[in-house]
């Protein structure tokens, strides 16, 4: 364990807010609108009603994988939809190395 490192994500984004946020709208623009809101089914809330902030959420759980460069993702079941939004953005971004997604039942 000792070449594992343990961050708090909201002191690393309040460090290096403008890199977080141009990644996050970097992640947005190449995403669609429909897309993300296959990601907030994760919420329980009908997509027709979504606020802002409930779009916003899983493009910022994106952000963080690759803000926080993470080698491995490891989430819930019910957030398999963003695993893959990370991993589609890939694609979109042109990257390579895509995040390993680790998935259980917390």
């Amino acid at each position: 364990m000792s070449k594992v490192k343990f961050l708090w994500s909201s002191e690393e984004i309040s460090n290096r807010a403008e890199e977080y946020w141009g990644q996050a709208l970097d992640i947005a623009s190449r995403t669609t609108l429909a897309r993300v809101k296959k990601c907030c089914q994760i919420m329980g809330r009908d997509e027709d009603s979504l606020t802002a902030a409930q779009i916003l959420y899983p493009l910022m759980q994106c952000t963080d994988i690759f803000f926080l460069k993470a080698d491995i993702c490891q989430l819930g079941v019910d957030q398999r939809k963003v695993n893959m939004l990370a991993r589609d953005y890939c694609d979109a971004a042109g990257r390579k190395l895509k995040p390993v997604i680790l998935s259980h039942h917390m």
